[in-house]
């Protein structure tokens, strides 16, 4: 077997495809799904591409990087844009601030979730049931509508312009509830009335047990939340005055609201690095997604 065909079959044992003997129908869906996932890369990577480039090459038709060899083309690649992007325009406080708002808003995410999961699936109380499904509902509800009663709370007690007036907000996740609570009824309930048995709390019981157990469930909830909580325009443009509290995509926003010489090669770059951190943090984690979502802990 030549060496190109040991790498293809190893290619495709990787993404699941244990005989590389494929029929030509195979083939051709593999082929259709590579066309797909390209559509989808393409303006990721047309981003990537024109981060390192000067200004008047960005909007050439065809694009820069198809009208030369690849060799030749990257000749033109500087970091000037990314100079520019965290030295004038901000982007770096701007990417401190969303890396701050969205590691507070998921570990709170989390904590928050994973003890009302829990109440619903261990706790005995007057309507459960009913309070369970009332959150559900909360699902259905578009996120706009939400938006001026939760910033007339903020408002109230005073987190108007406070980077906490955005993260608590995201304490309560109805998916994340929803998510836990499935992951937990699959936890053998043996395991906790053995804790019982031995005088372990409520308490000690989530943290020693029902915890260690729901990693992955709690991977795949973090993940979720950190593509919503990363991505979020809405609340922080309503609650933060303060341009040195701005996450980034308000900061996009504000650089792309200069009226003269609006620096596209900056707008750009600030919109690969926000798009390229939740892909990368996806990539690293997603055998915990998919395990969370899909598994659980046998008997």
């Amino acid at each position: 077997m030549s060496v190109r065909k040991k790498i293809a079959g190893t290619l495709l044992y990787r993404f699941g495809f244990r005989d590389a003997k494929l029929t030509v129908f195979e083939w051709l869906g593999i082929g259709f799904l590579c066309f797909i996932a390209l559509i989808y890369l393409y303006p990721l990577i047309w981003m990537c591409d024109s981060s390192f480039r000067p200004m008047f090459e960005i909007f050439n038709v065809p694009p820069a990087l198809f009208q030369k060899p690849i060799w030749q083309s990257v000749q033109s690649y500087s970091v000037s844009s990314y100079v520019s992007a965290f030295t004038t325009h901000n982007v770096g406080l701007a990417f401190f601030m969303s890396i701050l708002v969205t590691g507070a808003g998921i570990a709170l995410t989390l904590l928050v979730c994973s003890l009302c999961a829990y109440g619903f699936v261990y706790m005995d109380f007057p309507g459960r049931k009913v309070l369970f499904m009332v959150i559900l509902g909360t699902m259905m509800l578009p996120m706009a509508t939400m938006i001026a009663p939760a910033y007339r709370v903020i408002s109230k007690i005073g987190l108007v312009n406070n980077p906490l007036g955005i993260i608590l907000p995201y304490a309560m996740s109805a998916f994340g509830v929803f998510l836990l609570r499935q992951f937990y009824i699959r936890i053998p309930f043996s395991i906790v009335e053995s804790a019982r048995v031995d005088g372990a709390g409520h308490l000690k019981i989530w943290w020693n047990i029902i915890l260690p157990l729901s990693r992955p469930a709690l991977a795949a909830l973090a993940i979720v939340q950190f593509r919503v909580i990363w991505n979020d325009f809405l609340m922080p443009m309503i609650v933060l005055r303060s341009e040195h509290f701005f996450t980034l995509p308000i900061r996009i926003m504000l650089i792309d609201s200069i009226n003269f010489n609006k620096p596209y090669d900056v707008i750009i770059t600030a919109g690969f690095i926000t798009a390229l951190v939740p892909m990368i943090v996806f990539l690293i984690f997603q055998r915990h997604f998919i395990e969370g979502l899909t598994g659980g802990v046998k008997e």
